[in-house]
C-alpha cells in the first residue's frame, strides 16, 4: 500500500513535470515567434533608416556645394561691384571737371 501511494505520487509528479515542460515549450515557441516578428520589423526599420541616412548625406553634400558656389558668386560679384564703384568715382570726377570748365 505504501509503495502504491509512492508510485502514484511519483506518477503525478512525472505528469506535472511533463505538463509544465509542454507549457514551457509552447510559451518558448510563442516568444520566439514574437522575437522573429520584432526582428523582421527592426530589419525593415534599419533599412528605412539607412535610406534616410543616405538621403541626408546626399542632401548635406548638395547643400555644401550650394554654399561653396554661393561664396564663389559673392566673391565674383563683390570684386566687380568694387570695380564699378571705382569707375563711378572716376566718372563723377570727370563730370565735375567738365562742369567746372563750362
Amino acid at each position: 500500500m505504501t509503495s502504491d501511494l509512492t508510485i502514484e505520487i511519483l506518477r503525478e509528479i512525472r505528469d506535472g513535470i511533463s505538463g509544465l515542460r509542454a507549457e514551457f515549450i509552447e510559451r518558448l515557441d510563442q516568444t520566439n515567434a514574437r522575437l522573429d516578428q520584432t526582428n523582421a520589423r527592426l530589419d525593415q526599420t534599419n533599412a528605412r533608416l539607412g535610406n534616410v541616412e543616405q538621403g541626408l548625406n546626399d542632401l548635406g553634400k548638395f547643400m555644401r556645394q550650394i554654399a561653396l558656389d554661393q561664396a564663389q558668386h559673392e566673391r565674383f560679384h563683390t570684386h566687380h561691384v568694387e570695380i564699378l564703384e571705382e569707375d563711378m568715382k572716376d566718372l563723377k570726377t570727370r563730370v565735375e571737371r567738365l562742369e567746372a570748365r563750362h
